[in-house]
């Protein structure tokens, strides 16, 4: 036992003692240490230095980009000074045909039979010009100055009307505004049908607004006494599903077409279902006419 504690010449200490062993543990901790916090520090540099140089990068190709914008304004500035110099340079040469002077022609009381050639309105005499050439459209001078005749008729001024079992649609006011100055004498309004006096080709419009969510239905008919009506044409809609109250619920039907009208038919509009609320009022029902030719 005594020469295991034997003590140690230089150090002073036992040579296998505890206190021995605890310092050679302390020791290598603190290099542990020291080692961690010089690797922290290295690995911070590091990404200092990457962050840094993506940073300068990016900056550069914003720099690049920049000059590479200015490059292109500057050059399209230049090329349209070069255009507008170039196109102010001179005169544009006078092209052939291209100078136009109006023909004399004489308008009297059985109006010349005109030709027009072009948008421009180039008045061509019929002795100058065979009708044999080309696609001209031929029209008479009056019938350019005449006015057509057109007419619309309003609701009644009601604001609801229930159709109940009738199925003529009515009563209707003429519209003044929209109707031409003499169309009282061509469309004589009685009630809930319009008398046409004269013969022709007509466009016919019309657009009625119901109170209802029920699919709906009507008919533009045309007749002649003691003969069958012709139905003109047909506005059908569907029903509404959605949860609107029965107040809010305005469906229009509106509809167009062309057809031929003879002296004195009788023109109505009737309903095909009963019981149907419909806004007999400016602004939501009308029908109405424009002859197109005679």
């Amino acid at each position: 036992m005594d020469r295991e504690r034997e003590i140690h010449s230089s150090e002073g200490v036992l040579r296998n003692s505890p206190e021995k062993e605890s310092w050679t543990f302390g020791k290598k901790m603190r290099i542990l240490v020291v080692m961690n916090f010089l690797m922290g520090v290295i690995f911070m540099l590091l990404s200092c230095s990457i962050a840094f140089h993506y940073w300068y990068e990016m900056v550069w190709m914003k720099r690049q980009l920049i000059v590479i914008s200015d490059n292109i304004v500057s050059l399209n500035v230049n090329h349209e000074r070069w255009l507008q110099n170039a196109s102010v340079a001179g005169p544009r040469p006078p092209a052939e045909g291209d100078t136009w002077a109006p023909k004399a022609f004489d308008v009297n009381e059985t109006a010349k039979t005109l030709y027009f050639k072009d948008v421009k309105n180039d008045v061509v005499d019929t002795k100058k010009k065979d009708s044999s050439k080309g696609n001209v459209s031929v029209c008479d001078w009056n019938t350019l100055q005449k006015e057509l005749d057109v007419v619309q008729f309003n609701g009644g001024g009601q604001k609801e009307v229930n159709l109940g079992n009738q199925s003529l649609m009515g009563p209707w006011i003429r519209d003044e505004e929209a109707s031409s100055k003499y169309s009282a004498n061509k469309f004589e309004l009685t009630g809930d049908y319009v008398t046409v006096k004269e013969d022709g080709l007509y466009l016919i419009y019309a657009q009625v607004v119901y109170l209802t969510r029920s699919p709906t239905c009507y008919y533009i008919w045309a007749r002649q006494t003691g003969k069958h009506p012709r139905l003109l044409s047909t506005c059908a809609t569907g029903d509404d599903s959605s949860n609107r109250p029965l107040s809010k619920s305005e469906m229009s039907c509106s509809l167009q077409t062309v057809a031929r009208l003879y002296k004195e038919d009788i023109v109505n509009i009737a309903q095909r279902e009963p019981n149907r609320t419909v806004l007999l009022r400016p602004g939501y029902s009308y029908f109405g006419f424009v002859k197109l030719k005679s």
